[in-house]
């Protein structure tokens, strides 16, 4: 557990994507990002956001975090979980080995985790499940180009009633966005699914040790902006800051 300094923000780290984007008067460079819209929510929600990357130590990074948001981002490599990879994808072979080791190490922990779309998949394959590799076509995921309009598409889920989410959500229905092609298909042991689309896709998971702070969902809570979607999704950002706050001792 980090020592208390005083800090009365707990310090939460996000997981970030390696890109090569324009920098540098135009120059394509090597960059660690994330979404504006995960600092935005952990910031709004009380935390000090931090972003963390490979390369680096995960234990050493556990020891001074007091919370871990595991973001979206690229596919899992496959053949972690049996699977076999999609011709023509990318993958992110460093990251996945430092987020495996991070999880792992926040659950051994017992140090409070937010899990968004990639972050979830990642935490069901560190604990042995498996995913399905793409959900193709179906009522509810469909494939949009138009990252904008894919971002408008809503559905609606439900929650198991003993949830921790149908508690924080005080309600066992939700309406979520999709932008996703994987989830969840066997669920790791010591883990269950608490949510569904109608499709039947897993659009959540909760651990079974309830003395691990620990969220999962498949949608991105962080791109619902509207203001009654943010209203709605801002008690999630919030829990994992009081957990983080509990851990340290923070007012």
């Amino acid at each position: 557990m980090r020592e208390n300094r005083g800090v009365a923000r707990p310090l939460i780290g996000i997981t970030a994507w390696q890109r090569t984007i324009d920098i540098d008067f135009g120059r394509r460079r090597p960059a660690i990002t994330t979404g504006r819209e995960y600092v935005d929510a952990v910031a709004a929600a009380g935390g000090v956001p931090v972003l963390v990357a490979a390369p680096g130590d995960p234990d050493e990074l556990l020891e001074r975090l007091d919370g871990l948001l595991l973001a979206g981002g690229e596919d899992v490599e496959p053949w972690r979980y049996g699977a076999e990879p999609e011709p023509g994808r990318d993958y992110a072979p460093e990251r996945d080995a430092f987020e495996l080791a991070l999880v792992r190490g926040a659950r051994e922990r017992r140090l409070p985790t937010l899990a968004i779309c990639r972050g979830l998949q990642l935490t069901n394959v560190a604990f042995g499940g498996s995913l399905v590799v793409d959900l193709g076509e179906t009522g509810v995921h469909g494939r949009v180009d138009d990252i904008d309009a894919h971002n408008r598409v809503r559905h609606d889920i439900e929650l198991a009633p003993d949830s921790r989410l149908a508690a924080l959500y005080a309600t066992t229905t939700r309406t979520v966005n999709s932008l996703h092609h994987q989830a969840a298909d066997r669920v790791a042991p010591g883990f269950r699914a608490v949510a569904w689309a109608p499709d039947g896709t897993i659009e959540a998971i909760e651990c079974d040790d309830a003395t691990w702070p620990f969220w999962a969902v498949q949608w991105h809570p962080e791109k619902l902006v509207a203001p009654d979607e943010w209203r709605a999704e801002l008690p999630l950002f919030a829990a994992l800051v009081r957990a983080c706050g509990a851990r340290v001792g923070a007012p």
